[in-house]
């Protein structure tokens, strides 16, 4: 399809675990995100099968199911399959492409229905009469009879007048848009697809060799092969040996520890794919000669990856589009390697002509993304389904920098169970302390992540937009609040936000702030720990120092009172209730209302 074709999304119907997934926009990277089986790896495979690089079998059909995705065997026992079987890609022309193929961008779709075998076709703009479809491959004899039947002039002539008369009627005629076959040349200007798994990164010699077949095949191409067939032999032996360095001194490059490798080709035509062996040694740092296959799966899968990154690069330079499929490729590589690999992937992205794709539940490669170009693949009813957080909202542009300032990660975004919005860093440092005190247990444990809110009218509209993408929310903030802060916390801007403020809004504070609810006796003993007095030698904090601060702002008049008589005091109220919470010790010592609080954040994570 010349330079700038583009797959740009991708439509999936009963394919595997897929009933129908209207559209899939594709970035540069993709990261299909999600847990074992939800389906990750059916949408890698179903965009091979519509670039012509997958075969589909029976199996591959979805299996017929009810609304609840149950599924019941038919008279003969069998478990009914779907009728049809389809994928369907939309891609970018540029002017040449759309005079040639079509408007841009262009629909197509490679189909199996049931007993035949997949056909590609294209949607676009055809006669409503059947009879002035499918013209070209049509003899003379069936082209007279097409100009009889539709009651156009039939002068003898020759199959060029006959074709030239009929088109000229189609474009005549009323059109609709249909699905309609696709030529060989269309189907052969799709770009490739490429897949990169577990299995292929598992025998590094086996991706070696399976490189040197794909570089002899492309030599045998060549025009200036002649000469006797040994002679040929010997010049392909050369290009191959050639072929063989430059593969050696990518591995090289790419896995450091490994230390040297001799790969040796050789070529006869009597062997099935014309290479008759492929001698590969390796030598560590150490000077000594090891196997591949017992070196371990993270070397072994890093020179794969090499040579597979080494191949793919090849193809997208040759001018030609390329669909790179990497289906959990972080399998066996340590934290350090999976970040060169995200960079390395990185790398392809920004060439045009390549188009990105990873299925991956590694923390690393999602967080390492924009979450606009993550998709979250997940089981509803047994079949996958997809979640896209980013959308054209201007909180849903600006997801991925929202959430990284409040110290969220798409791994949290897209699996947490509840949020919760605290009022500021006070909040978002102390609760995790106390709650891990209350209950035993971590936040993260529970599937509940905290993030404080700055008292802003942006919380409101972040937590309005995860509520509206399936995600629990509410707000833990001070009574006070509804006062100092009704700009955000008002019922009337909360239901603007599409949150029920009886429902996501819990309030702390006996009367106004969350300090308020642990006693004086608490804070004596914290302080007496943490900022011991400046006249420590003839008294320590007491509880009367601090019940003479209930009647006013507590924690602002308390702060003020430790820094002007403390030898050393906290440097803001973030630092002070932290270190409160710190020397508590037994679960009760956590106030009541609060231990009530994360007994319910808990349910609600559940």
């Amino acid at each position: 399809m010349g330079n700038s074709v583009q797959l740009q999304s991708v439509s999936i119907k009963g394919f595997r675990s897929i009933r129908e997934l209207p559209s899939l926009a594709l970035g540069s990277p993709t990261v299909l995100a999600g847990h074992n089986d939800a389906g990750k790896s059916a949408i890698i495979h179903a965009i091979l099968f519509l670039l012509d690089s997958y075969s589909l079998t029976e199996s591959d059909r979805t299996y017929v199911s009810s609304s609840d995705g149950t599924v019941s065997p038919a008279s003969n026992g069998e478990i009914e399959r779907v009728p049809e079987t389809y994928v369907a890609g939309t891609f970018g022309l540029n002017e040449e492409e759309a005079s040639e193929y079509g408007t841009s961008p262009l629909q197509v779709r490679r189909i199996a229905r049931a007993g035949a075998k997949p056909i590609l076709e294209v949607l676009r703009s055809v006669p409503e009469d059947a009879r002035l479809r499918e013209l070209d491959p049509l003899n003379v004899a069936q082209l007279e009879d097409r100009l009889k039947t539709l009651g156009l002039e039939l002068t003898k002539g020759k199959k060029a007048d006959y074709l030239e008369r009929l088109k000229a009627a189609a474009d005549a005629a009323p059109q609709t848009v249909e699905w309609v076959g696709a030529d060989a040349a269309l189907g052969k200007a799709l770009p490739a697809g490429r897949r990169f798994d577990a299995a292929s990164a598992v025998d590094a010699d086996v991706a070696i060799k399976d490189t040197l077949i794909t570089a002899y095949r492309s030599h045998l191409d060549s025009e200036d092969l002649h000469g006797s067939v040994r002679t040929i032999e010997e010049d392909l032996e050369t290009r191959l040996v050639k072929d063989a360095d430059e593969i050696r001194q990518y591995i090289m490059e790419k896995v450091r520890d490994i230390g040297d490798v001799q790969i040796k080709p050789s070529v006869s035509f009597t062997s099935a794919n014309g290479l008759k062996s492929t001698d590969i040694t390796v030598t560590n740092q150490a000077g000594e000669n090891i196997n591949l296959q017992l070196s371990g799966a993270g070397r072994a899968r890093r020179v794969a990856l090499a040579i597979w990154e080494y191949n793919a690069t090849l193809l997208a330079h040759s001018g030609e589009d390329i669909v790179l499929l990497y289906d959990e490729p972080d399998t066996h590589l340590d934290y350090g390697h999976q970040r060169e690999l995200m960079t390395l992937i990185h790398e392809q992205t920004k060439n045009p002509k390549v188009t990105v794709v990873i299925a991956s539940h590694s923390m690393n490669l999602i967080d390492g993304t924009d979450i606009s170009d993550v998709v979250h693949v997940k089981h509803e009813q047994h079949r996958t389904v997809i979640e896209r957080l980013a959308d054209d909202s201007e909180v849903g542009s600006h997801l991925g920098a929202i959430a990284a300032s409040v110290g969220l990660r798409n791994t949290v975004l897209l699996h947490e169970r509840l949020f919760v919005g605290v009022e500021g860093e006070s909040e978002a440092r102390a609760l995790p302390v106390l709650f891990k005190l209350a209950t035993g247990r971590h936040l993260e444990s529970c599937g509940i992540a905290i993030w404080p809110c700055g008292n802003n009218e942006g919380a409101r509209h972040f937590a309005g937009f995860l509520h509206g993408h399936g995600r629990s929310v509410v707000f833990l903030v001070d009574e006070d609040s509804k006062a100092n802060a009704k700009h955000v916390f008002s019922p009337d801007k909360l239901r603007a936000a599409g949150l029920d403020p009886g429902v996501q809004c819990l309030y702390l504070g006996d009367p106004d702030e969350i300090e308020d609810l642990f006693s004086d006796e608490q804070w004596a003993a914290a302080a007496n720990r943490s900022w011991p007095r400046v006249d420590s030698e003839t008294r320590t904090w007491c509880a009367a120092d601090f019940t003479e601060h209930r009647s006013g702002k507590f924690s602002k008049t308390v702060l003020e009172m430790i820094r002007t008589n403390a030898i050393t005091a906290p440097t803001g109220k973030p630092d002070m209730l932290v270190a409160l919470a710190l020397s508590l010790s037994d679960p009760e010592d956590v106030p009541r209302d609060l231990r009530e609080k994360f007994d319910h954040l808990v349910k609600l994570a559940t």
